[in-house]
Parts: C-alpha cells; sequence; structure tokens
C-alpha cells in the first residue's frame, strides 16, 4: 500500500511523535511500504500576514531543518520520499512554494486549502465560511461580511466556479512537474461547498461535465487523485474519472501514529472506499 500524504512533527498540526523511525514503524505496521512525508509550505497567505486562520506562512529555519532530516534518515524497510502540502492559488495555476524550493523536494501534494482566485471572482473573503475557526468574528460583522461574500458567490455562478477551480488544477499540473497528487480531493467539489457555491443544485451529470477536461489532464500527466476515508457526495464523479483513466490514492492524512485527529490507522478506511467503488490504484511517477 501506498500513502502520499503524511505529515511532519516540524508541522504545529502533527504529533511530536511524527519523526521518520516512528512513521516508518507505524507504517510497516499498517502495511504500507511507500510512503511521502510532507512538510506543510505556504510561501504566502490570503491575508498577507504570516498567520491565517489553522494555516502558517513557511519559517525558514524549519523548512531547513525538514529537509537535512530527510537527507540524513535512511528507511530500512519502505520508501519514502520528500515533498511539501502546498496550496493552489489562483486559476492560472500558480501554487504556493516557488519553483526554487520545488526542485529540492519529489513531490507536492496540491490542496485547495481556502478559495482560489478565480477569473469569474476574486478571494477577498479573509474569514473562514465556517466561522467556528474565526472565533473573534463569529458576531454582527462576521455574519455581515459572510453573507456578502455568499451574494458575490451567488453572482458569479456554480459552472463557472466549477469551471475555474478545474482550470486551476489543469495548468497547475501541466505547469509544474513536482504536482504528482491533488489532496482532500473528495468529488472535486468540496472546496467550492466550503465557500458557500451551491454545486450541488446542478446536479451530478452537470458536475461530471464540468469537470471531465480536470479528470483528462490527471489521466494525460499520470498525477494522482488522493481520497480520505470520509463521505463522498457525488460517488460517479470518481467513477467517471476512473473511466477517463485518473489513477487513485488512499491517504490517511496522518497527522498522528495511533489516535486523535487524523491517525494512520485511518489509511485503511480509504482503501476501503477504493476498493467498494472499484477504482484504479495509482503510484507517483517521480521521475517527471
Amino acid at each position: 500500500m501506498k500513502d502520499y500524504h503524511v505529515h511532519y512533527y516540524l508541522d504545529a498540526c502533527a504529533a511530536k511523535d511524527m519523526t521518520f523511525p516512528n512513521i516508518e514503524k507505524r507504517c510497516l505496521e499498517l502495511g504500507i511500504d511507500e510512503i511521502s512525508v510532507l512538510k506543510h509550505y505556504s510561501h504566502s497567505l490570503p491575508n498577507g500576514k504570516e498567520d491565517w486562520v489553522c494555516w502558517h506562512r513557511i519559517k525558514e529555519n524549519g523548512w531547513r531543518k525538514y529537509l537535512e532530516e530527510y537527507a540524513s534518515y535512511i528507511p530500512e524497510r519502505i520508501k519514502i520520499h520528500s515533498g511539501v502540502e502546498t496550496e493552489l492559488v489562483n486559476e492560472k495555476g500558480d501554487i504556493n512554494i516557488p519553483l526554487s524550493e520545488q526542485n529540492k523536494i519529489d513531490m507536492c501534494a496540491l490542496s485547495v486549502h481556502y478559495m482560489i482566485d478565480l477569473d469569474c471572482l476574486k478571494m477577498d473573503f479573509l474569514l473562514y465560511p465556517n466561522l467556528d475557526f474565526c472565533p473573534e468574528f463569529k458576531n454582527e460583522v462576521g455574519y455581515r461580511q459572510r453573507e456578502e461574500w455568499r451574494e458575490k458567490v451567488n453572482s458569479a455562478g456554480a459552472e463557472k466556479m466549477i469551471t475555474g477551480l478545474a482550470n486551476g488544477y489543469i495548468n497547475a499540473i501541466q505547469r509544474f512537474s513536482k504536482v504528482k497528487t491533488l489532496s482532500h480531493m473528495y468529488d472535486g467539489l468540496t472546496p467550492l461547498r466550503t465557500y458557500l457555491c451551491d454545486v450541488d443544485s446542478l446536479g451530478e451529470s452537470k458536475c461530471i461535465e464540468l469537470l471531465e477536461p480536470l479528470m483528462k489532464t490527471a489521466a494525460e500527466y499520470g498525477v494522482l487523485w488522493e481520497l480520505y476515508g470520509d463521505r463522498v457526495v457525488f460517488e460517479r464523479v470518481l467513477v467517471r474519472a476512473n473511466e477517463l483513466g485518473v489513477k487513485f490514492c488512499a491517504t490517511a492524512d496522518g497527522h498522528m501514529l495511533y489516535e486523535g485527529w487524523g491517525p494512520l490507522t485511518h489509511h485503511n478506511r480509504t482503501e476501503d472506499l477504493i476498493d467498494r467503488l472499484k477504482l484504479n490504484r495509482g503510484e507517483v511517477g517521480f521521475s517527471r
């Protein structure tokens, strides 16, 4: 089994025992024989500051420490690749790590942690839509800003937003060879739902049609569609992607070894999802 999305103790979101020796030992117990251990890398954040909601701008000393510790660790029984989890930034396909730093690692796992800048809608909503993540704005001001954002989303329209998000992924895949996996994908629409876009009103068939260009690009470039074991709203999106040649990879989005939030144990739950939907598993091609 493969898992290309395992977090490292140097990030605040990961447990302090998520070290290379401990990760390797736990993966062996679970039957995982190839992994990527990722460092969060955000060159900038939506608010232009060092911290935004749950995310933090990369600190040079932590980045260097990660690279040094990866270089000095020799795995005994599994393959371990270096990488980052970074963000898709806009519809042009910019990603949140400079090319010079991409060249120091094996792969980028590309995530959408906040809404990207779309041609049809600029990302100018600096609160997280779930205001529980921004408790200082869980008040009249925060609710008003969220409703103003919802109006902009409704004006842009779900079709244009799905097309814009798909274009962003496509352009990033074509521009950056270190993009090997698309993280937290589910049915590809979760970031839009999070940012109050009513994609579900379009229906499953229309959403599939709008996402097919992304599916074809991921298949052509061998970029894996990552799944986590939670419920997928439109499962036929995954079935169609599979038909078009997309390969899938399972992850626990591992932040902890045994229990708590994102334990490596949850990897097998995602393997079960892939089996149930009869999806084709893939491996990252590290020569691209």
